[in-house]
Order: structure tokens, then C-alpha cells, then sequence
């Protein structure tokens, strides 16, 4: 009676955790496709950390929608442009939205720059010299017989050079960005209508960007007929990948449990053993989920995919459960049977645990979070087949009888295989070759890009709309990087490095190594720079040989006095701080971005558009220091190589503690070995037989040699603990056996993904776990003949 009280209870506890853990996720579940998650924290790789930040900058947010209609008379796009924009004007995820440079606060902009037009000489050596101040001279007659004459002829007093007016030019070339104006509207190519936007959220959080595209569908919709819409921007990437990441784990999952579900009726004949079987699996993935959501916050899609894959790791306990309690029932009942295994359950958990728990030391929160979600799930699958799934199994259950017939058929093949050495001994050796041969073939491929799929049309029309933006190219940069001890001397530095920038950059433009580009320059300069503008212009002389130089060219001596005498007074260099709250803030903060480290330190990026010669700009750029060319497919392919690398080597000392696992529990290296030595060298076998195939080896492929490793060695641990028992040893034989279906069974559908991610996993972990199927029975049976 105490007994039956006590099974009751677990039972219980059971339900209620279950329940708990599923009420937990239910409330805080948030899924995010974020690609930055597998990118390596700031503290490996400065330039990587700059690409972090600007994955979530506005840089990513902004989105640009182009309206066309039929003919060639622009005027019904821009109204339905104009339409459009006030449609989205009022959607809470816009932060702002513009259909054209808009109207500008000109006093703001008179009261920023005119005091400070002394600090704006760009090339005073050139521009001052005695051939500088005659073509000054004739650029301001010229000016004053324009239209615009008048407004010239009041300026020019104190502004003889123009440089109050050549700033203007530069701010309103950074407003239009290059696109023609007009009637108040971007206009591209004469005939595109532009409307830009830019979101408050990151770009990769679908949660608020899947009702943002619906307000653009639903207002492009009453546009009229003979309108069409085309956009560019991440965002309808990133909920695209969200989508079809859904779409990928919901069929994975519902086509796996059902074919396990099938696959349990045929062997176990029971739908409450069914059940039972897939409790362990539903407590593990509940709680792998809550500890992500609860220490990260959100988790990201490749995680949740990954997670269902889990179906084939934690299955694997129930099932050795159930065989042994159905085909050699320890007396006493389940619990009986559960103790008599536990110390082979516990191993095979343990190795698969310190398999992934070293990639809890890469830098990709990425792949921490995978370590998290399968390191949590396996073990809480393993203390729920030890502990809750007992009380709940029946007494004096029966076997199916295609399990008896099964359990039977494998006992008549191990005797045929230990009878057989030429066979035992091919086996392994066939792995050896295939590994031999294949891993120095292996080709690696460490473009970012191959872990999310991306529909051609979009990609094209994202291209399309682009181009008419003129935009600057995706992902190539040049940052200027300062450090000092407060932020204001950081600032300073990296102004100091970007002003030198500009100068390389209009070299290689005219070079034709750049087409264009976009810089912080133009709308304010280093401290040092200004103040060398002043002090050149408060050169003595500078005044008579100007006044001379404008004489020449029919002025009256003594017209530019005041130009000097304003000179002592007035504010000093412009700040970027003080652009915040002017009509520029929102052009300029996309070109600063404040990097976390020992010191405060920034980055002032210049966008770029058409480099044709990478490798010359990098030259050019090396004499300024804290200057890098960045170009982030390239860079990231390079860092992505070097993680993989270091991934692989912490997947290497997670074999090692492995092996002292499971030597440590056998205590003679010959069991220890065929317990371990098949996972091995059936993970060898599939990298070398993916290379065959011509197959690039990634960072992907790496992490699911993990799942190969810990399955393997889990079959080489259960054969082991039955190695003394024959009806127990055909137990696991089944269980081993039925494990692997299921994991090729799941993993087979993850390797027809749409995502090149998930499909690397489920090819790797497929072809992987096979092998490891048909080695590890053999390395036992040889392990045998050893010892005999």
C-alpha cells in the first residue's frame, strides 16, 4: 500500500512540473530569427562587435518602398506615394517616414553654421594660396550674376570664400541622398516614387514586424489600378526566415511524433505506453525551452529546430526503458527495472550533457543557447525515465509481439556476426577508409549567409529597389575608431581619423577604385580640423592678398573687412552633440556608433557605394591609423572560420571528458574503448563521406557532429551495461535500433529543410547515426573476441 501511495505521488509531481513548465513557456514565449545571434560577441573581434551593432542600428531598420505606375508620367506614382506614406505615417512601429527631403528649419541651420563658416576651409594650402583667392574671387562674381544674386550679395561681406554656401550644397547633397526632388518627393530614374521609413525595432523581431508588412500589403492595396509596390529593407527577410523556420519545426515535429507514434504501436501494441514514451521527450523540451526563455530573454528559431531533434536523443531512454522492462523484466516491478539501468542511463545522459556543454565557452550566444536548450532537455528527459515514468508504467505489461519478434531476429544476427570476423573487421575498417580518404578533402564554407535560405524573387526585387535609391552597398564600410579616457576624447580621436578618411576617399573616388560615398564630413569635422581652418584663415597677410585677388576681379578694396574682424569672436568648433535636436540628427546618427570595452571608444563609419578595388582602398587607408576598410561578408567569413575552428576544438575536449566518463565507469580501457571508439569514428566516416560528396563543411556541420558523438556513444554505453546479460543484451539491441529510427526519421525531414542550416544538421546527424548503428554492436562484438 505504501508502495502504491509513493507511485502516486511521483506521478503527481510529475504532472505538476509538467504543468508549471508548460504554463512558463506559454507566458513568456518570444521567438527571434535574429542572424547576429551566431555572430561572435564584441570581446573576440572589434570589427565583428561594429557588425553586431549595426545588425540592430538604424542602418537595418529603414526600409524603402518605391510606388510605380503605368506610363512614364511620374505624377501618379508620387500621389500614390504621397497616399502611401500617410497610410503608414500613424503605424506605432514607424519611428519615422519620409516621402521627400521634407522642409527644413533654415534659421536652425544659419545659427549652426554661419558663426562657424571660419571653421569650414577644407584645403586652406590651396584654397588660400594667391591662384586659390583669384578663382575665389571670380566664384563669387559668378554667383552674384545668378538669380540667387541677392541673397549672395548680403552674404558675401563676411563670407567672401562661400563657405557658409558650399555647406549648404554638401547638407542638401546628404538630404536627397542623390535621388531627384521632386515636387517635395524622392523621385528615382523619373518615373519611382520613394517613400522611406524606419522601424523602432530591431528589423529581426517579428513579433512587431510581421503587423508592420501587413499595414504595407493592406495600404499598397488601395493604391489604385496600374500601381505597383516593390520594397527593399531586412526586415521582410527576417520575418520570411521567421516564417518558413516555423514552418520547417511544426512539420518536423508533427511528421516525427507521428512516426514514432507508429513506430511505437508496431513494437509496443499499447497506447499507453505510447504516451508514457513521449512524456520523458515533452519534460525535456519544456524545460530546455524555460531555461533559455528564462536566462536569455527570447530563443532563436535554429534553437527551437534544434530542439526538435531532440525527439531523437531524449526517445532514447524511455525506449531503453521499456525494452528492458518488457523483454527482461528485472523482479520488483518498473522501478526494479529502472535501477537495474539507471547506471547506463545516467552515463549515456552524462557523455551527451559534457558533449555540448563546451560549447557553452564559444563566443556565438547562438550556440550557447543550443548548449543550454540540449544540455537542460537531456538531462531533465533522463531524471523523468528514472524517476516519474515508473510510477506510471502498468504491472505485468506484455511485449508487442513484434518486439519479441525483433529482439529475437537481432539475437540471431549477433550470433551470426560473432561467428563472422571477416565482417566485423570490414566494417570498422570501410569507416576508416572513408574517413582517411574524405577528411583531407574537406572544403569549408564559412559564408553567414548559409544559415538563413533567401527567396530569389525578393532578393531581386530588394536589388531592384536599391539601386534606384543608389544607396550604399550592404555590409561595406569604412570605420574610423577612436579611444580615449571619456567618451568626448574618444569622439574627438575618431573625428581626427574619419577627417583623413574623407580625404583617401575622395582620392579613390577619383581613382574610380570607389563610386561614391557618404560620410560624418560633411556635416561636421575634428575640433583640430576647424581650428586649423581658423588659424589659416588668421594667417597675417591672408587679408591683402585677398583684398588684392578680389580687386582684380572688379571689387572695391576693402569690401571683405568684416570677414576678418568676425573672426575673433563667435562660438567655438562644432560638436557633434550639438547636432541633436536640429533638423540633422536624424541624417547623422546612423554614421556613430559607441563600442563597448576597457575605454569609451567609437566609430565613425563612411558608407560606400560601387568598390571595385578592395584591396587598393585597404592600401590607402593604411596610413591612417584607427581607419579599416570593412567589407562584413568578407570579415565574417574570416572570423566564422576561425570560431569554427576553435568550435571543433572544444567539441575535441568534450570527447575528452567523455571518454574519462565512461572510462571512469568501466575501468578497463578495452570496454571503454568499444563504448566510445564508434561514435568516433562514425563521425570521422560522415565528414569524410560529406567531403566525398562534395559537401562544404561549416560551422553548422561542426555543431552536429556533437549530436553524432553523444548518440553514438550512448548506444556503445547501453550495449556495454548489457554486455553480461544476453536477454538484456537483445533488449538494448532493439532499443538501439529504435532509437536510430527515430533519430534518422527526424533528422531525414531536417535535411529537406528550405534552411541550409537546419539541413546541415540533419544530413550530418543522419548519415552520422547510422554509421554509429551498425559500428557499435560490431566494436562490442570485437571488444568480446579481445577479451577472450
Amino acid at each position: 500500500m505504501e508502495v502504491a501511495r509513493g507511485r502516486v505521488a511521483r506521478a503527481l509531481l510529475g504532472w505538476l512540473l509538467l504543468a508549471g513548465l508548460a504554463v512558463l513557456c506559454w507566458s513568456r514565449m518570444a521567438v527571434t530569427t535574429d542572424i547576429t545571434h551566431f555572430m561572435a560577441d564584441e570581446s573576440d573581434a572589434r570589427l565583428a562587435g561594429i557588425s553586431r551593432q549595426l545588425a540592430q542600428s538604424e542602418l537595418t531598420r529603414t526600409i524603402v518602398l518605391s510606388v510605380q505606375a503605368e506610363g512614364d508620367d511620374p505624377a501618379p506614382a508620387l500621389a500614390a506615394a504621397r497616399r502611401l506614406g500617410e497610410a503608414l505615417a500613424g503605424d506605432p512601429e514607424v519611428a519615422w517616414l519620409r516621402t521627400g527631403p521634407g522642409p527644413i528649419d533654415g534659421e536652425a541651420i544659419h545659427q549652426l553654421y554661419f558663426p562657424r563658416r571660419n571653421f569650414l576651409l577644407d584645403d586652406p594650402k590651396d584654397r588660400l594660396s594667391d591662384a586659390g583667392l583669384r578663382a575665389a574671387a571670380v566664384a563669387l562674381k559668378q554667383e552674384l550674376g545668378r538669380p540667387t544674386g541677392q541673397i549672395v550679395k548680403r552674404v558675401a561681406p563676411a563670407d567672401p570664400l562661400l563657405l557658409y554656401p558650399q555647406q549648404l550644397r554638401r547638407l542638401e547633397a546628404a538630404r536627397a541622398g542623390g535621388l531627384e526632388v521632386v515636387e517635395g518627393q524622392f523621385l528615382a530614374e523619373g518615373r519611382h516614387a520613394l517613400v522611406l521609413l524606419a522601424t523602432r525595432h530591431s528589423p529581426f523581431d517579428a513579433a512587431v514586424q510581421a503587423p508592420l508588412q501587413a499595414a504595407i500589403t493592406a495600404a499598397a492595396s488601395g493604391l489604385g489600378e496600374g500601381v505597383t509596390l516593390e520594397q527593399s529593407g531586412v526586415a521582410r527577410f527576417a520575418l520570411a526566415a521567421e516564417h518558413s523556420m516555423r514552418a520547417d519545426i511544426q512539420r518536423i515535429s508533427t511528421v516525427s511524433l507521428l512516426g514514432l507514434v507508429l513506430l511505437f504501436a508496431l513494437m509496443f501494441g499499447s497506447v499507453r505506453l505510447i504516451v508514457l514514451a513521449l512524456l520523458p521527450l515533452l519534460a525535456g523540451v519544456l524545460a530546455a525551452l524555460a531555461a533559455c526563455l528564462l536566462l536569455f530573454g527570447t530563443v532563436h528559431g535554429l534553437t527551437l529546430a534544434f530542439g526538435a531533434t531532440l525527439i531523437g536523443v531524449c526517445i532514447d531512454y524511455s525506449v531503453h526503458l521499456f525494452n528492458h522492462y518488457l523483454l527482461a523484466p528485472a523482479p520488483g516491478g518498473p522501478e526494479a527495472s529502472a535501477r537495474k539501468m539507471s547506471a547506463g542511463l545516467w552515463l549515456g545522459a552524462l557523455t551527451t550533457i559534457a558533449g555540448f556543454a563546451g560549447l557553452a565557452w564559444t563566443s556565438f550566444p547562438g550556440l550557447r543557447e543550443v548548449a543550454v536548450f540540449a544540455s537542460v532537455g537531456v538531462l531533465t528527459a533522463v531524471v523523468a525515465t528514472r524517476y516519474w515514468l515508473p510510477s506510471m508504467l502498468p504491472a505485468g505489461a506484455r511485449p508487442g509481439r513484434l518486439a519479441v519478434l525483433a529482439a529475437a531476429g537481432l539475437g540471431r544476427m549477433v550470433v551470426r556476426l560473432r561467428r563472422a570476423r571477416g565482417l566485423l573487421l570490414a566494417l570498422p575498417i570501410a569507416a576508416v577508409i572513408a574517413a582517411a580518404i574524405g577528411v583531407p578533402r574537406i572544403s569549408f564554407s564559412d559564408d553567414i549567409k548559409l544559415l538563413t535560405s533567401t527567396d530569389p524573387v525578393m532578393l531581386a526585387e530588394d536589388e531592384r529597389v536599391r539601386g534606384r535609391v543608389a544607396r550604399m552597398d550592404s555590409g561595406r564600410f569604412v570605420v574610423a575608431i577612436g579611444s580615449g579616457p571619456d567618451l568626448a576624447a574618444a569622439e574627438e580621436a575618431a573625428l581626427v581619423s574619419n577627417d583623413a578618411v574623407f580625404a583617401v576617399l575622395t582620392a579613390a573616388r577619383a581613382a574610380g577604385e570607389v563610386a561614391e560615398f557618404r560620410s560624418l564630413h560633411s556635416f561636421v569635422r575634428s575640433a583640430a580640423m576647424q581650428r586649423a581652418s581658423l588659424a589659416a584663415l588668421q594667417e597675417p597677410g591672408l587679408a591683402a592678398r585677398l583684398d588684392a585677388a578680389f580687386v582684380a576681379e572688379g571689387f572695391r578694396a576693402g569690401s571683405f573687412a568684416g570677414f576678418f574682424a568676425d573672426m575673433s569672436s563667435g562660438p567655438g568648433p562644432l560638436r557633434p552633440a550639438e547636432l541633436a535636436g536640429t533638423p540633422l540628427a536624424e541624417l547623422v546618427r546612423s554614421f556613430r556608433v559607441e563600442l563597448a570595452g576597457a575605454e569609451p571608444t567609437v566609430a565613425v563609419l563612411s558608407l560606400l557605394r560601387g568598390v571595385s578595388d578592395g584591396a587598393a582602398l585597404r592600401g590607402r587607408l593604411a596610413a591612417v591609423p584607427g581607419s579599416h576598410y570593412f567589407d562584413q561578408a568578407e570579415a565574417m567569413a574570416t572570423a566564422f572560420a576561425g570560431y569554427r575552428a576553435r568550435t571543433l576544438e572544444l567539441v575535441l575536449f568534450g570527447l575528452l571528458g567523455v571518454f574519462a566518463l565512461v572510462l571512469l565507469r568501466y575501468r578497463r580501457l578495452g570496454v571503454a574503448m568499444a563504448a566510445f571508439a564508434p561514435a568516433v569514428l562514425a563521425a570521422g566516416a560522415t565528414l569524410g563521406v560529406l567531403a566525398l560528396c562534395g559537401v562544404g563543411i561549416g560551422l553548422l556541420h561542426v555543431v552536429a557532429l556533437l549530436l553524432v558523438l553523444s548518440m553514438g556513444v550512448d548506444y556503445g554505453v547501453f550495449l556495454a551495461e548489457s554486455r553480461g546479460d544476453p536477454e538484456g543484451f537483445t533488449a538494448t539491441l532493439l532499443s538501439v535500433v529504435i532509437a536510430c529510427l527515430s533519430t534518422v526519421l527526424a533528422f531525414g525531414l531536417l535535411g529537406m529543410s528550405d534552411s541550409p542550416a537546419l539541413r546541415a544538421i540533419g544530413v550530418t546527424v543522419g548519415l552520422g547515426v547510422l554509421l554509429s548503428l551498425v559500428l557499435a554492436p560490431v566494436a562490442m562484438l570485437l571488444g568480446e573476441r579481445g577479451e577472450r
